[in-house]
């Protein structure tokens, strides 16, 4: 199947570059995921598909996992809250 790009405002067939091993094809991606133990069952977790089978058994959520909006909402409310909190005086 060719596989077509825009290259200088024209659609023409890509090219394939060799690899350093000489073949033909573009190199696989390599993960820089570093094995570690899972805190909730401590067994070994080798790659993202463990981690996030991990998370889920454990109902957990890593907070790099989500969308920062609402946690930077959240503080600013609670920042304001703690602002206007009145002053106890006998």
């Amino acid at each position: 199947m060719t596989v077509y790009v825009i290259r200088n405002g024209e659609l023409v067939p890509k090219r394939w570059r060799a690899s350093a091993s000489g073949g033909g094809f573009p190199a696989p991606m390599i993960s820089r995921f570093e094995a570690m133990e899972s805190p909730v069952t401590g067994k070994e977790i080798t790659s993202w598909r463990d981690r996030d089978r991990d998370m889920e058994a454990a109902g957990a959520v890593d907070p790099r996992d989500l969308p920062r909006g609402p946690f930077e909402k959240r503080m600013e409310d609670n920042a304001r809250r703690s602002d206007d909190t009145p002053e106890w005086r006998d």
